[in-house]
């Protein structure tokens, strides 16, 4: 209340609650909260407001946060690693460089100048820093499986790395005792086998023991441990990241911000956050869409093109959906928010891929499964490398079998001969290489990566696996049954006629027909309404509706009982007296829907209806069926109607009339009769289905419950992306298998090698820093194989 000289004092003094700021004690927004009405500046400090009151009213929360922005920068887990592998190379190189430069160097300069036990004591600080911090996570992870009876490729790792630090320490205590050097590698090959001694040049020389039979500490081989399995480690976090940058990318895409139409017929911009399904939003030219949603009001042209990979503008108008993040051209349009924020489809998009990038397949559990009984048998052949050598140092240093009985070797004092003559070094050195060369990286990384870099492909053409059990399975599908409306058809049908009975008005059936359909989120029931708004009829108010999916929809109009649906739904809703089955028969043979209106207990009439088929569906089918794929057509729909819609696609196999739960039947019978199914669909009515298939594909303009059971996600609905996602999954598989058979023969190859097996053949000893790059070198492989996926 104001006065001429100003505000009346005495007037009540109210505050927005949410941002402070005084306000007319008749403010329009106002909610009522334990007992008292507040009132606030406008709808954003409302919806605030009633989204946390508690927090405002005791003032732990001033404001609303501000809307998220999706992360631009590097991911947190490949940030750590990189900073690790970072620290690694730079001490390692440093290690490298103190252990190598009086090998290659002549005169020993480093040596000459500090002395060698300083040089190695400085190569143990920094190996130390490089084993236990910057393979921290590797030993630990190592430890784990170990402690669980779990083991898997990185207790090979802590094994290797720790077997190459700890025998480096004892190694620099032994010199640091200043004990006699040992033998070196020419005179146990001179043992082994006499007459090829000279064959070592062509071998691979061993770092340690050195020619001069000093025990040579390899800290840098440890270190090279690390940081080669880093390398790995971060090729494969990189492929997963880079598969979803595309998804990134569209995510930052959606407005963060949405101009909301009040009650009130005010405009207000809120926050993404704050927009509720059921709000009209005002999409202006040139802006993007921020939610998903159907056009209430207006036309325009929408580019999905970013979203579906259509490189052509849409039209739209009203009862058209859009999809958060599209591109609006020129028009006004005012959207009916149907999911915002994390039920868009963009989100969705975000979460399938994030989620089938984590999921195992099964060829992966099968690796892991060998992996389990692989590690064993490494260290058991680790041990047996160190006995090997032991017992060959045993019997070549001895005339016969007598003598060496006749020194109990059993003894501890016996065992020194082995020791000074360098066997047992040998024998260490040959199992450390053992478990360092079958570190088995390779197979971890041989099934994920191309499930990664797969998904990843899949995701850019517009394909979503939930699971990425569902890429391996599609491999081997054998059998797609598709749905008819809305998944081979476009699921917009259009009226092509509306016939009464005899005695009864079209548009008075039409009518009662739109009156029980209004609400409904059917597209026949849509395309009835559409038309009865279309020819300005009456639409009367219905009680007590009631939809049966896949059968019709019942209720009360002006007292009187009112059915739409299928021929068989009517006679169960109680209406006996039939008609216009000559006139519902023609309609179906010419390919178009038919669904009947009842009153009371008579048919009074007819609505045909025409659902066009996809531009893709016919291509699509021919695609599968070259493919060796049988292509089946299961349908709610009428017999005729679906059969007419088969010979337009060229489809032999044809189920019709088919309920939720007898389509959930259908998957089962073929399934049982050994086939690989997969079920297309985009209905609540297709949902059982999708969920029973061995791979459910769903139609990402379809229904929530359809993407929810489904295990495949087509953003655009083009069934040709079926037979494009099932090539893919075929290469990943085969992908997957090569990386399998890569990572065993590698093994199968190095393990003999690196135990010792060439040396008399007059050949050297892997050293146990080549052991670790060639390790590492067959892990970079597997991953480089996987990247080929994304070039598929």
């Amino acid at each position: 209340m104001t006065t001429p000289l100003g505000p009346d004092p005495s007037a009540p003094v109210v505050t927005d609650p949410v941002c402070g700021q005084t306000i007319a004690p008749d403010a329009p927004s106002s909610h009522e909260h334990s007992g008292t009405t507040y009132r606030f500046c406008g709808e954003t400090c409302h919806r605030r407001f009633i989204a946390d009151p508690d927090g405002y009213l005791t003032g732990t929360r001033s404001a609303a946060p501000a809307a998220p922005v999706p992360d631009d920068g590097e991911d947190p887990e490949v940030r750590a690693l990189s900073r690790r592998l970072a620290v690694a190379i730079v001490l390692g190189v440093v290690i490298a460089a103190l252990a190598m430069t009086d090998v290659i160097a002549p005169g020993k300069p480093l040596a000459s100048m500090f002395g060698e036990l300083p040089l190695l004591i400085v190569q143990a600080v920094l190996a130390t820093v490089v084993v236990f911090w910057c393979g921290g996570p590797l030993l630990a992870r190592g430890w784990r499986a170990l402690r669980t009876w779990r083991p898997d490729m990185f207790t090979l790792v802590g094994l290797g790395v720790g077997a190459a630090y700890l025998y480096s320490l004892a190694a620099l205590a032994y010199q640091l005792s200043g004990a006699e050097p040992l033998a070196g590698v020419t005179q146990v090959q001179t043992n082994l086998a006499p007459g090829v001694a000279g064959g070592v040049a062509a071998g691979v020389e061993l770092v340690a023991p050195r020619g001069d039979g000093a025990i040579q500490p390899f800290f840098e081989t440890a270190a090279g441990i690390v940081v080669l399995v880093l390398v790995g480690q971060l090729l494969e976090l990189r492929a997963r990241q880079r598969t979803g940058d595309a998804v990134r990318k569209l995510l930052r895409l959606t407005p963060q911000a949405a101009r909301v139409v009040l009650p009130d017929g005010r405009e207000e911009d809120l926050p993404l956050e704050l927009v509720r399904p059921g709000d009209a939003v005002r999409v202006r030219p040139n802006e993007r869409v921020p939610v998903d949603g159907v056009i209430t009001q207006g036309t325009t042209n929408i580019d999905e093109s970013m979203l579906t990979g259509e490189p052509v503008v849409v039209e739209k108008g009203p009862g058209m959906k859009v999809m958060a993040g599209t591109q609006n051209a020129l028009g006004t349009v005012t959207v009916e928010a149907v999911r915002v924020r994390d039920d868009t489809v963009l989100a969705q998009i975000a979460r399938l891929v994030g989620r089938a990038q984590e999921t195992r397949v099964p060829l992966q559990r099968t690796a892991d499964r060998i992996a389990r009984w692989f590690v064993p048998l490494v260290i058991l052949a680790s041990l047996l490398t160190f006995v090997g050598w032991v017992a060959a140092g045993i019997a070549t240093t001895h005339a016969s079998w007598d003598e060496v009985t006749a020194k109990n070797w059993f003894r501890a004092e016996s065992w020194s001969e082995v020791v000074e003559k360098g066997w047992l070094t040998y024998g260490v050195i040959c199992a450390v290489a053992v478990l360092i060369i079958a570190c088995p990286s390779a197979l971890g990384l041989a099934a994920p990566t191309p499930v990664v870099v797969g998904v990843g492909r899949a995701a850019r053409d517009g394909v979503l696996f939930r699971e990425g059990v569902a890429l391996e399975k599609l491999s081997a599908t054998d059998t797609v049954l598709i749905d008819k409306t809305g998944t081979l058809t476009e699921g917009r049908p259009w009226i092509v006629a509306v016939e009464g009975s005899v005695g009864e008005d079209p548009n008075r059936v039409l009518a009662l027909a739109a009156a029980v359909e209004r609400g409904t989120e059917h597209p026949i029931g849509a395309a009835i309404v559409w038309e009865a708004v279309r020819r300005e009829l009456p639409i009367e108010t219905a009680t007590d509706v009631e939809a049966h999916p896949g059968k019709g929809v019942r209720g009360e109009v002006a007292g009187t009982r009112v059915v739409v649906g299928t021929l068989k739904f009517l006679r169960e809703s109680g209406v006996h007296r039939e008609g216009l089955l000559s006139e519902a028969h023609t309609h179906r043979v010419a390919g178009h829907g038919v669904v009947l209106i009842g009153v009371g207990d008579r048919c009074v009439g007819l609505v045909a209806f025409s659902d066009p088929l996809r531009a893709t569906s016919k291509d699509a089918v021919a695609k599968l069926k070259s493919d060796g794929v049988r292509v089946v057509i299961v349908t709610g729909d009428n017999p005729d109607t679906a059969k007419a819609v088969a010979r337009r696609l060229e489809i032999d196999d044809v189920i019709a009339e088919t309920l939720p739960a007898e389509k959930y039947a259908v998957v089962l019978k073929f399934k049982g009769e050994g086939r690989t199914v997969a079920m297309a669909g985009d209905g609540i009515n297709d949902a059982p289905a999708l969920a029973a298939a061995d791979v459910g594909i769903a139609l990402g303009t379809g229904t929530g419950a359809a993407i929810s059971a489904a295990g495949v996600t087509l953003v655009r609905p083009d069934l040709r992306a079926v037979a494009k996602a099932r090539d893919l999954s075929r290469r990943t598989v085969r992908t997957i298998r090569q990386n399998l058979v890569l990572a065993f023969a590698y093994n199968l190859l190095a393990i003999p090698i690196a135990a010792g097996l060439l040396v008399p053949l007059g050949g050297g000893l892997i050293s146990p820093v080549w052991a670790a790059a060639a390790m590492s070198i067959s892990s970079v492989s597997v991953v480089l194989n996987s990247l080929r996926l994304s070039r598929a």
